[in-house]
C-alpha cells in the first residue's frame, strides 16, 4: 500500500485502494482462524482465497505491481487449497455467489 501511496493516480483510487485494505485484512484474519485450529478456517480460507483473487485483478488492472499480482495469486491457490476446493471448485463457488457451501474439515 505504501507503493501505491507513493505512485499515486489510479493507484490510489478508492476502489482498488480498499480492497487492498481488504485483502491484507482477510489474510490476517485467515491466519488467526488457522492458527487458533479454528473449525471455521475452511470457509474463511474460501473467502480468503476470493478477496485475494479480486486484488491480483485489481492490481494488474492499475499496472505496474506485477509483484502484487503475483503475491495475491499465490495466497489464493494457498487459501484454495486449505479450503479444501480445486481450482474448478473455486471458480463454480464464485459463479453461485457468496452462499456457496465449503467442506469444513471432520
Amino acid at each position: 500500500m505504501n507503493r501505491c501511496l507513493e505512485l499515486g493516480g489510479k493507484h490510489v483510487e478508492p476502489q482498488h485502494f480498499r480492497l487492498m485494505m481488504n485483502c491484507a485484512e482477510i489474510c490476517r484474519t485467515t491466519a488467526d482462524f488457522m492458527l487458533s485450529s479454528s473449525s471455521m478456517h475452511a470457509r474463511i480460507c474460501a473467502a480468503c482465497a476470493e478477496v485475494c483473487e479480486a486484488c491480483a485483478q485489481s492490481c494488474e488492472q492499475v499496472g505496474n505491481m506485477q509483484e502484487c499480482v503475483q503475491a495475491c495469486r499465490r495466497c489464493a491457490t494457498s487459501c484454495r487449497q486449505m479450503a479444501g476446493m480445486s481450482a474448478q471448485g473455486f471458480a463454480g463457488s464464485q459463479q453461485q455467489g457468496s452462499n456457496a457451501a465449503v467442506r469444513a474439515p471432520m
